[in-house]
């Protein structure tokens, strides 16, 4: 059996075409699945909206704790071998299913296989698709590397179907990372299991001022708060990464955090990024410069 999870914040607007492009793109496929929304503590018309599903999905509630907690909630109840994820205000393409399905029942060994993503609205970053074209098909013919998910956001729950055997031994979402969820467990399973990537597009992201990405202080601090997990639980990361390219990064991000917190008035914790950023890039002549300059701004 397949299991789609979704967790459900207050979409009352958005639910109800994701759940009829989701029901449209399973019956496609010739296997048992279900359906599970997990309502995240809505106090829209979410709960009402479901009802009208009653007995074509499964249906769980819980106090609101966020998209990390409805999800390990959905895959708690979930009876699938295979588990897919979509959020609430995305779209299935007609053959998602059909596409990652059909690969995963021939390679039952994997952890992951996922693909890629467009945008419903047209467009976005100049390009048709989240993955670009050409790092598309380079993926898609030799094979996901770590770096691959470390340096650019390639990797997407809705274009993915994960085993549930491989959730439930990783423990599935760390529920205190709010956005960057999905790159913490991506890498996490790239750990642990082989991981496939097909040159498809399978969902249409919905971009709306409620993605919650748009917050860019809590962006950056759980970026580095994934970072530096993975450093901790998998030393190797290092070695397989590269310092240059690890402490490069953390630097690059610590110096943005910085420069967001200064624009805030938050100029104490902005001097703690900081040094953090020349502390792990010491000759990066920009972050020494603006270190000097906050200095002196005093």
């Amino acid at each position: 059996m397949l299991s789609f999870v979704i967790p459900a914040h207050n979409e009352e607007a958005l639910l109800g075409d994701t759940l009829r492009a989701l029901r449209a793109a399973a019956e496609a496929v010739a296997v048992p699945f279900e359906v599970i929304v997990v309502d995240d503590g809505s106090t829209d018309g979410t709960e009402q909206l479901l009802e009208d599903y009653d007995g074509r999905i499964r249906v769980f509630r819980q106090e609101n704790r966020g998209p990390s907690a409805a999800r390990n909630t959905g895959i708690r109840h979930a009876r699938g071998r295979w588990v897919a994820f979509q959020d609430s205000d995305d779209i299935s393409a007609p053959d998602h299913l059909e596409i990652l399905y059909g690969f995963a029942e021939k390679h039952p060994g994997c952890g992951l296989v996922f693909a890629n993503g467009g945008y419903l609205e047209g467009p976005e970053h100049s390009r048709e698709t989240i993955v670009p074209k050409k790092k598309s098909l380079r993926l898609a013919a030799k094979g996901v590397m770590l770096r691959d998910l470390f340096d650019k956001s390639i990797f997407r729950l809705q274009a993915s179907m994960i085993a549930k055997s491989s959730l439930e031994a990783l423990g599935g979402f760390d529920e205190t990372i709010r956005i960057g969820e999905d790159l913490d467990l991506v890498m996490r399973i790239w750990m642990k299991y082989p991981v496939a990537y097909l040159d498809k597009v399978v969902f249409s992201y919905r971009k709306h001022s409620g993605n919650i990405g748009g917050d860019q202080e809590l962006r950056l601090v759980q970026n580095i708060r994934v970072i530096e997990k993975l450093l901790k639980e998998s030393p190797q990361a290092v070695h397989l990464l590269g310092k240059r390219r690890v402490y490069g990064r953390l630097a690059y991000r610590y110096y943005h955090l910085a420069k967001t917190r200064w624009t805030q008035g938050k100029r104490a914790k902005a001097r703690t990024a900081l040094n953090s950023a020349v502390g792990l890039s010491p000759f990066n002549a920009k972050y020494r410069f603006y270190q000097l300059a906050s200095i002196l701004h005093d």
